[in-house]
This record gives structure tokens, sequence and C-alpha cells, in this order.
């Protein structure tokens, strides 16, 4: 692989991404392993059953607050049940950032950031990224 190419080298630093029926069947089987019902889990989480239903059937992904009902109702954390949460927030246009350094490379870090700036703010980070010279890779 080249050194800056877009693939990370390790699937460690890949970010995770769910679909919706993905989401679905996930949310099925945490449901399963507490040996709920779908009414069950919405009486738990305090979430329409209406809801729990689409969630199931891949039709939709629930918003911030309901992930977070839903996660507490199941015991598990928010980015265990949907990875890609973060991801989501720019619909929601709630500001979020993300910083991981790069197992396969300390030099490199992986960075998401959704906040609401102005415009010449965000032409400086665009104009940074871009004169960002990334290290040589080491791997032959």
């Amino acid at each position: 692989m080249e050194a800056g190419g877009d693939e990370p080298t390790s699937p460690d630093v890949r970010p995770k991404h769910l679909t919706k029926h993905e989401f679905g069947r996930r949310l099925y089987n945490f449901m399963l392993r507490k040996g709920w019902s779908q009414s069950e889990l919405a009486r738990r989480a305090d979430v329409k059953r209406d809801s729990v239903s689409t969630y199931v059937r891949g039709v939709s992904l629930p918003g911030p607050l309901n992930l977070e009902k839903l996660a507490k109702a199941l015991d598990v954390d928010t980015a265990e049940l949907l990875p890609n949460h973060i991801e989501a927030a720019i619909d929601e246009d709630a500001p979020s950032l993300e910083l991981k350094i790069s197992s396969s490379n300390s030099q490199l870090a992986w960075l998401r950031v959704n906040r609401l700036v102005s415009t010449s703010a965000a032409m400086k980070v665009v104009e940074i990224l871009n004169s960002d010279e990334l290290p040589e890779s080491k791997e032959g």
C-alpha cells in the first residue's frame, strides 16, 4: 500500500458503519439475548413500540435520544449498538469530535469533526489538512 493512500492498513483503524438493516439485526439480537419481545424492549426503553418495529425491520435508525434509551435498556454502550452514530450526528446537527491514533502507525491519526463553524474557520481547517504531509511508510 502506498503512503498516504485512502485505505487504512489495519482493520482496527477502519471506521465501523452499519446499514439500517444491520442495525436492525443487531438490535434484534440484543433483544433476544435478554429474552424480550419488541413490546418489552419498547416498554423498558420508554420508546414507542412502532419505533422499535421500524428499527428492527431496518426501515430507519434511531435518533440520539432513542439510541441512548435503547442502549440503556439493553445495558450496552451506544457505540456497541450503533457504531456509526457519530456519523449520523451530522444529520441531527449535534456537534461531535473524535480522534483516534492509528494502531499501525502512531504518527497518523483519524480525525472526525462535526461542529458548526464559520466558513473562514472551515477553510483554515481544510488548508491545514491539505498541507499536512504524511510520513513515509516503512512497510516494504
